[in-house]
């Protein structure tokens, strides 16, 4: 197909799926010849485009282009030229709240996948299952895997000029070397007063996953404005649950240098615990409980206000608390370990707030973290375990899908040794060939049972009071105000 004819139909396409005005039809195609090199002619323009995704459109175009433009960088750029402006753009998400909160947010992820923002392609071709045993697995080839080292490191270096970092606001339509967010488009929020501002993920987690984000370039943190930034947020969007990460290295997130929150359309793992030890406390009328679940988690539930205090008065306490037999210290000199995840979901006029209690310390036993994965489950997972972990939905490396066939081709007897880059592999190679030889189905089951019963390993590391520890849980509890 001639270039003429492929940016013809992207002008079709954008007229149909990012609501082009027909009227800036030769506008946008003259923009995108001025993008492309084309040479100038009468806009060939495509009757209309049926394509859902854009992968087409800019397939014909990427093909049709002379040899030396950058594939990635020229897709967001082409984007780019045939999209709402982000004043546009903002004025039709809130046209559609007015008709209802979740008409805004499924219009908007509609046209994040439409403009190539959220990569729906690639993500369909992730690997997902849920386990019998409550977690739900993602092998995500989209998403690079990140060192812990290398997130730690985070902290100390210094911001860019401009944008400060790859979630600042000013990333709306920037690009540099190597980065583009020209077809980025954000929706600004007010939460506890203070302008924040909501894009979708284009790793897409689950369902219209997204983040909320500070418009100040500021560091993580959890403070008193915390849940009822979260609780503004479900205020907002009823049908959304929303977290924070916990702002320390090991048990946060990949972002630590700007504040920020994830949620989404989506019920995670954790969300279905049921509560396994009821608790009252004396000052608030808040309904509370320990969940059922692999790590430390509470849930409270009940008004607005009351729930927020009684939350503050937790993870305050939970910041200082020490319990040497339970490895929990809070400082090393000055250097915090002890931190909250908070989750909040709204139903009818009860608000629930779901806290994982997280501390970072490391030893010489487990350099890694003494609450993180332990080195024995890192050929699996041994990035940090953020919110979405910890919440029962692992995200886990695209090198498991060729390191997972790898292993079964072992036990079926297709392999005769694991390659170079398995070493970690070995003794669960061992162990799971002392089963005997299997059949492709069944080795390709009890492989994914092994990741499964790996990720709840995972987690029932990240937990600070283990499960016999109940006593522990307990005193802190009390320290706390909260008794069963």
């Amino acid at each position: 197909m001639q270039l003429e004819a492929a940016l013809g139909n992207l002008v079709a396409y954008a007229i149909a799926h990012l609501e082009l005005d027909p009227r800036d039809a030769t506008y946008a195609y003259n923009r995108l010849m001025d993008l492309t090199g084309a040479p100038p002619c009468a806009p060939p323009m495509a009757e209309q485009c049926t394509d859902a995704l854009p992968d087409g459109v800019l397939g014909e175009i990427l093909r049709a282009l002379p040899a030396g433009y950058d594939g990635a960088t020229i897709r967001e750029r082409l984007m780019d030229a045939v999209m709402l402006r982000p004043s546009e753009f903002e004025a039709r998400f809130w046209a559609e709240y007015a008709k209802s909160p979740a008409c805004a947010t499924a219009w908007a992820y509609r046209y994040a996948t439409a403009s190539d923002y959220v990569k729906a392609s690639a993500v369909a071709k992730n690997l997902t299952w849920t386990a019998e045993n409550g977690v739900e697995i993602t092998i995500n080839l989209s998403k690079p895997e990140k060192n812990n080292a290398d997130l730690q490191k985070q902290l100390d270096v210094k911001s860019l000029a401009y944008p400060r970092c790859t979630i600042c606001r000013e990333n709306e339509g920037f690009e540099r070397a190597g980065f583009s967010r020209r077809n980025l488009r954000t929706v600004t929020l007010r939460l506890a007063g203070e302008e924040w501002f909501w894009q979708f993920s284009p790793y897409a987690y689950f369902n219209e996953h997204g983040i909320a984000v500070d418009s100040v370039h500021a560091p993580m943190k959890l403070d008193e404005k915390t849940v009822p930034r979260l609780f503004d947020f479900v205020d907002l969007f009823p049908h959304y649950f929303i977290g924070n990460n916990a702002p320390l290295p090991r048990v946060g997130g990949s972002i630590l240098m700007h504040d920020h929150f994830q949620g989404g359309g989506a019920v995670l793992p954790m969300q279905r615990a049921k509560v396994r030890i009821p608790l009252k406390s004396a000052r608030y009328h808040v309904k509370a409980g320990v969940l059922d679940w692999y790590n430390t988690a509470l849930r409270l539930e009940g008004g607005r206000e009351e729930v927020a205090a009684l939350a503050f008065e937790i993870c305050s306490a939970w910041k200082t608390y020490r319990d040497d037999a339970a490895s929990i210290v809070p400082f090393t000199g000055e250097t915090p370990h002890n931190t909250a995840s908070c989750i909040a979901e709204k139903r009818g006029d009860v608000y629930i707030l779901n806290i994982i209690l997280r501390n970072n310390r490391t030893s010489e036993a487990h350099p890694g973290g003494i609450f993180h994965a332990h080195a024995e489950h890192h050929h699996i997972k041994s990035e940090s375990i953020g919110l979405i972990e910890a919440m029962g939905r692992f995200i886990l490396p695209a090198r498991l899908k060729r390191q997972l066939k790898t292993l079964c081709d072992l036990l079926t007897g297709e392999a005769e040794a694991l390659t170079d880059d398995m070493a970690l592999f070995a003794p669960t190679a061992e162990r799971l060939l002392a089963e005997g030889r299997m059949t492709p189905a069944a080795a390709e089951a009890r492989v994914r049972r092994e990741v499964e019963e790996t990720c709840v390993q995972i987690l029932r590391d990240t937990a600070v009071f283990k499960r016999e520890n109940t006593a522990g849980l307990l005193a802190f509890l009390s320290a706390a105000g909260l008794v069963p």
